[in-house]
């Protein structure tokens, strides 16, 4: 079965599977921009880029864009004159909340669900729109917040393998969370309600009223940030700015511009990050595990063939332990 891809948490995700899509977010980042380069703006951000990457190269056939900022409609237009895609769609919405703002969304419901219908060659499914909605519930054990513009996915598992504790990703599409659909109802009255779903989430930076973010750290369990941000993006600099004045937390601000090469050299950075963080606080992870409270002894033996290394707990339990060649 093909994949229909998006990349924007309002994109109505549970109406594509009622007509029999199989939905996927679109995060991947490339090895290098060399197919994007050559048909858009060079000022066109790293994430736009990547978009077009993933298009040009015939990894992605099917995509469902939402009009957030002017590199997607850029991206859009680029696409539809390459004319690669089997179904490419663009859903306007407006960056505000009330009535004009879900009047305008439930149309672009009406028309995406015909387009996709008639090129899925399906109808409604009302059981399988209902089925498709899941809750996102917020942690209730300490853990760290990726905050920001979307992060892309080699990135954020470096950062999961880095932190010594789990790492949420709450950037962007990530932090996607629509309520459960009311009984009843026919379609324009499900759709009605849709529209005022989809904008009722907690709001991404690009929302006139952005001020439903506080959720994300004003957490109790939120014990660390790290803010990433997309090369030639503003929007989510300004909430970095107002957040380092404002957060008790650590916080660490990142900039990649979504190739594979920019991740790896955030990998230090991410490792410092890491070590400042509270030991009697964050622990040390092990699989997953926190362990003892922060107290650990380390031995190395570095001879001219080999390095050992040995590290014990405060109560000389062997932790971990490994020999490689020397150099």
């Amino acid at each position: 079965m093909s994949t229909t891809h998006y990349i924007c948490k309002y994109t109505p995700v549970e109406l594509l599977s009622a007509f029999g899509g199989q939905c996927a977010v679109l995060d991947g980042m490339a090895d290098s921009f060399d197919r994007s380069d050559q048909v858009s703006h060079p000022n066109l951000c790293g994430f736009g880029k990547a978009v077009l990457e993933a298009c040009l190269s015939g990894e992605v056939r099917e995509l469902v864009l939402v009009n957030c900022c002017d590199t997607i409609r850029s991206a859009y237009d680029v696409l539809l004159e390459h004319g690669k895609l089997d179904f490419l769609f663009l859903m306007d919405m407006l960056h505000c909340g009330g009535d004009c703002a879900r009047e305008r969304t439930k149309a672009e419901l009406l028309r995406l669900a015909k387009a996709y219908g008639a090129y899925k060659g399906t109808s409604f499914d009302e059981k399988a729109f209902r089925g498709a909605f899941a809750p996102n519930p917020r942690p209730t054990e300490p853990y760290l917040s990726v905050l920001g513009g979307r992060v892309g996915e080699p990135l954020f598992r470096m950062m999961e393998e880095a932190m010594p504790l789990p790492v949420r990703n709450d950037t962007c599409v990530h932090n996607r969370d629509v309520a459960m659909p009311p009984a009843g109802g026919d379609f324009d009255s499900l759709m009605d309600w849709y529209a005022g779903a989809l904008l009722e989430q907690l709001p991404c930076m690009r929302m006139a009223d952005n001020s439903g973010r506080r959720r994300l750290t004003q957490d109790p369990h939120l014990k660390g940030v790290i803010y990433h941000t997309v090369k030639f993006c503003d929007y989510y600099g300004f909430e970095y700015a107002q957040l380092r004045g404002e957060l008790t937390v650590p916080m660490l601000k990142l900039e990649s511009d979504y190739t594979v090469q920019s991740s790896g050299q955030l990998r230090t950075r991410l490792e410092a990050f890491a070590e400042t963080l509270a030991p009697e606080i964050m622990g040390v992870r092990e699989g997953g595990r926190v362990m003892s409270n922060g107290h650990y002894y380390v031995g190395i033996d570095s001879g001219s063939t080999s390095t050992d290394v040995a590290i014990l707990d405060r109560d000389k339990n062997l932790v971990a332990g490994v020999i490689l060649p020397t150099g």
